[in-house]
């Protein structure tokens, strides 16, 4: 469905909603209905091959859904230990943990909400299976001069674990990214939070059958990498969802792509291949490191 509201009788039932499947948008709060953590279980279903989207509500991670929603117990300044003994800039997570992040204009103006979880789908139009260097520092997709111009998204995170800003955007810029931001309009513009994850694709075709169309462009992009993610893509969301949820004040509601746009011609596949567990997990063990690094400054300063 392409416009919010096209039906009286959905009017009726749901007032100023759009739909995507069965996450139902309030144009007057610029949020999905429910709780935090029941839009999340909506907007985080499983993604499969082809953009299909899983009917029922995704089953999360226990210590994932303790935390959606809830007041984030890492202090920036935790963060910050945690950052400086890494050797991370804290400005290459969506922006210093001091700055705002994005909020919608007009009256009352609506901080961000959702953190959108990406996949590239960077075509290789060849039969052949994946790179072995599809990890690498040098491999071009993985390369900050690919992805600094994007209009796409606030970040991108590359196979090899490093972040990339396209255009200095931070997430205190409004962006939208995605059809549902779209046609409902400028309204829901910094609302979204929106992560890219570097991810190679190639098609799915017959043996005999053309790789490309009339076009000469790849007849689709269906298969994706396994793991979709890499362990280093993995730590580095996970950082950078602790990261924004900190300078939200509560742990933001993660989505996936494709589920914000199951009712749109032309919705997305994205992400493929996501592990959510070991998402979980990725933030469990940042979470832990961090308070390990507090715990031993904290001996260390009184002492």
């Amino acid at each position: 469905m392409r416009l919010s509201c096209i039906f009286a009788v959905l009017l009726s039932l749901f007032p100023c909603t759009a739909w995507s499947k069965a996450c139902r948008w309030d144009d007057a709060s610029l949020s999905y209905q429910g709780t935090a953590l029941e839009q999340a279980t909506c907007l985080l279903r499983a993604v499969g091959k082809g953009g299909t989207i899983a009917d029922t509500e995704a089953p999360l991670p226990a210590h994932l859904a303790a935390r959606i929603g809830q007041p984030v117990s890492v202090s920036r300044s935790a963060l910050r230990r945690y950052l400086q003994a890494e050797g991370i800039q804290e400005t290459s997570l969506g922006g210093g943990l001091d700055e705002p992040l994005s909020t919608t204009e007009g009256e009352p103006a609506h901080p961000a909400l959702y953190f959108v979880i990406h996949d590239t789908s960077d075509i290789l139009c060849t039969r052949e299976e994946f790179p072995g260097d599809s990890d690498s520092p040098d491999a071009s997709w993985n390369m900050a001069a690919t992805w600094e111009s994007s209009k796409q998204a606030h970040l991108f995170l590359t196979r090899d674990g490093a972040a990339y800003s396209p255009q200095g955007r931070t997430f205190s810029v409004p962006w939208r990214a995605t059809k549902h931001e779209m046609t409902i309009g400028e309204s829901t513009r910094g609302r979204f939070l929106h992560i890219e994850n570097v991810q190679l694709r190639r098609p799915e075709v017959e043996a005999d059958a053309p790789l490309t169309n009339a076009e000469g462009h790849c007849v689709n992009d269906r298969i994706a990498q396994r793991p979709g993610f890499t362990p280093k893509q993995m730590h580095l969301l996970a950082l950078t969802y602790i990261a924004a949820s900190i300078r939200a004040g509560e742990w933001m509601i993660p989505a996936c792509h494709a589920v914000i746009d199951a009712s749109f011609a032309g919705g997305h596949d994205d992400p493929q291949n996501f592990d959510l567990e070991a998402w979980s997990e990725a933030i469990d063990a940042v979470v832990a490191d961090i308070e390990r690094i507090s715990s031993a400054a904290a001996v260390f300063n009184h002492g």
